[in-house]
């Protein structure tokens, strides 16, 4: 109505929207690749090179099947890409970490009076 203060709202997700949490290859947690790929056929993020040495050492005409577990999908390198939002995904996941970690970290200030 006209006179009165409007409020802007802005909505932000707290659910994380990557697939999987580590490589499926290397075990490593996605936070911690060097260069992260995703899928474009089931979305699986990979380290660049394990992924591109799985492709190349298990590929039958120039593709196999994703390494995540129970995924039936399968991966070729013209299918691994490194988009902008894979990057910021990862970033705030980082974030997220840390903050819960400092969160955890807080000092225990109660006395106890053993008396």
């Amino acid at each position: 109505m006209p006179g009165e203060e409007q409020e802007e709202i802005i909505m932000t997700s707290s659910q994380c929207s990557l697939v999987n949490m580590t490589c499926p290859l290397t075990g490593k947690p996605v936070t911690e690749l060097e260069d992260p790929v995703r899928s474009t056929e089931c979305k699986h993020i990979y380290e660049k090179q394990a992924v591109m040495h799985h492709i190349k050492v298990h590929a039958k005409r120039r593709s196999c099947k994703c390494a995540a577990a129970g995924c039936p999908k399968m991966l070729t390198a013209d299918k691994l890409i490194c988009d902008p939002l894979l990057r910021i995904e990862i970033d705030e996941l980082r974030l997220r970490g840390n903050r819960s970690t400092q969160a955890q970290m807080v000092a225990d200030c109660t006395e106890i009076d053993e008396d």
